[in-house]
């Protein structure tokens, strides 16, 4: 098969704008970039704009190719470390990935100096000659149509829709980041005297994402997103006392970034004078931050294909084909349902795979404890005989009954554990769910119903799975923050902002606090 060829020179000029918006490198201080235009705050490809450079793309690559995969993404990053200068980064990615004939990827990073077809091609060529040898026409042809299983395969498909996109935070991209940091540094000042001993670290970041799978026979898949994430973690210079908030929301107007610094800050004051308390099992009271962290790391767990013969927490190790999985049994407290939906309000995602466009929907995996479906990707859903649903990275975890604030859940509790969030979280044991990680930025025990006393850090050895059959008390969910991580360099291909913006933003997780009985907390930690 040979790829469609068009006559003339292919319109980019979409291309030389972008290239017009950058000068330097991307990541770089934006006092090296000239203001954008007023009337042009997108900052990624339109609809129509990847399509062409879609068509553009494959009609340049030499390779047989049943299609391409355009995918781009901008971010606005603010940051502050320890009350110094603030810092400001740009960053745009734009990158493609040929699908060949042969089942290979050619990957192809659009840097910004790309401003026009010719050079869009080379790059294409270049890509070509480093990831797989010239394949001709001759060498695909034989008595049948080759393109039969392509065209079953990858013909139209039908897509939820989905608002996933809000304007007020493309705008806000622009000036906001700059003079929100501003502010919250003025409030970090104007705090009093509890907070003349604080620094602070903070980041503003906006991001806006587009994400096309274009194929030759027919099915295309696209979706776009906004989000922005304010987090604000706070020390004293003693190193002794430390908090931390923060805040997640497609839509920048959701946001209340001053609120984030003064949480931050009394969050901080409370942790004046922490003590040792013995490690052990407690009642543990979790903030949503803290659950977020593990039900973030429960994702790769929900995979049929991980859980097969026992080897993970939703697997039968008799089972007689070892594909015996413990769907319609109850794996989790009856208050607990935990679903995915690509339109959820409060986070969502693209409604399809982002790896080959594969349409994917809402799906529910816990309801009130049980389990009620397991994740497949195409390739293990053809073979099953199972319809394709992605696995729950964006997670909603809700509770039946009565909802509980963490005041109550204090109220209730006669010894245990307040816990605000929870770092270096790591899944330990693929086959139990469990793991480990610090306490960080808030811990405090509880006695009688009150806050006793702050405590020093500890480190956790728990399973999720366990810990959510021993659920005492849900709260109200809400989108929990992860936190920008900034790069240690900004070159592509390398571990900088292109490297950073694979993992960031974290799929929306939506969680409630969570009161729990018997948590395990190991050891003590110095980390604070």
């Amino acid at each position: 098969m040979s790829n469609a060829r068009r006559e003339g020179t292919p319109d980019v000029s979409f291309l030389a704008r972008r290239a017009d918006r950058s000068s330097g490198p991307v990541g770089g201080s934006t006092s090296m970039r000239p203001p954008a235009a007023a009337d042009a705050p997108r900052r990624v490809l339109t609809r129509a704009e990847a399509i062409a450079l879609a068509d553009a793309a494959i009609g340049m690559v030499t390779v047989p190719t049943v299609g391409v995969q355009v995918s781009h993404r901008a971010a606005a990053v603010a940051s502050v470390t320890n009350n110094h200068q603030p810092h400001c980064d740009d960053i745009d990615e734009l990158a493609l990935n040929f699908v060949t004939r042969l089942g290979s990827d050619i990957p192809v990073i659009v840097g910004t100096n790309v401003r026009d077809a010719a050079t869009l091609r080379q790059m294409i060529r270049n890509a070509e000659m480093k990831k797989t040898p010239p394949v001709r026409k001759e060498d695909q042809e034989d008595e049948t149509d080759p393109d039969l299983p392509i065209k079953h395969a990858l013909g139209p498909k039908q897509y939820l829709p989905v608002t996933l996109w809000h304007d007020s935070t493309t705008h806000a991209m622009e000036t906001a980041r700059g003079e929100t940091l501003a502010r919250m540094i003025n409030v970090m000042h104007d705090a009093g005297a509890g907070a003349r001993d604080l620094v602070m670290a903070g980041t503003v970041a906006l991001t806006s994402r587009v994400r096309l799978c274009h194929y030759i026979h027919g099915m295309s898949a696209w979706g776009e997103g906004t989000d922005s994430e304010v987090t604000v973690s706070v020390r004293s210079q003693d190193g002794r006392a430390s908090g931390w908030r923060g805040q997640a929301a497609r839509d920048w107007t959701q946001m209340q970034p001053e609120q984030v610094v003064r949480d931050a800050v009394t969050m901080a004051n409370k942790m004046r004078g922490a003590v040792r308390l013995e490690p052990g099992r407690y009642t543990a009271i979790l903030g949503a931050a803290a659950v977020g962290q593990l039900v973030h790391m429960m994702a790769d767990l929900f995979l049929a294909r991980a859980n097969r013969g026992g080897a993970g927490p939703f697997g039968l190790a008799n089972s007689p084909d070892g594909h015996l999985l413990r769907l319609g049994q109850r794996v989790f407290d009856e208050r607990i349902t935990m679903y995915t939906d690509p339109n959820d309000p409060m986070g969502g995602d693209f409604p399809f795979f982002e790896e080959d466009g594969t349409p994917s929907g809402a799906q529910t995996w816990i309801e009130h404890g049980v389990l009620r479906a397991l994740a497949y990707d195409p390739s293990d859903a053809m073979e099953y005989g199972k319809t394709p649903i992605k696995q729950p990275i964006s997670m909603h975890v809700t509770g039946a009954g009565k909802l509980s604030t963490i005041e109550e859940m204090i109220s209730t509790c006669e010894r245990g554990v307040y816990v605000n969030r929870f770092s270096n979280v790591q899944l330990v044991d693929f086959k139990s769910g469990a793991m480990s990680g610090n306490t960080r930025d808030g811990c405090f025990f509880i006695k009688d119903g009150k806050i006793h006393s702050p405590v020093t850090n500890f480190r956790f050895f728990e399973s999720p799975f366990i810990a959510f059959n021993k659920v005492l008390a849900v709260g109200t969910p809400e989108r929990i923050a992860f936190g920008f991580t900034p790069p240690t360099d900004t070159s592509f291909g390398a571990k900088g902002f292109a490297g950073a913006l694979e993992t960031w933003p974290n799929p929306p997780v939506i969680v409630p606090p969570c009161m729990f009985r018997d948590f395990n907390f190991s050891a003590l930690s110095d980390a604070v």
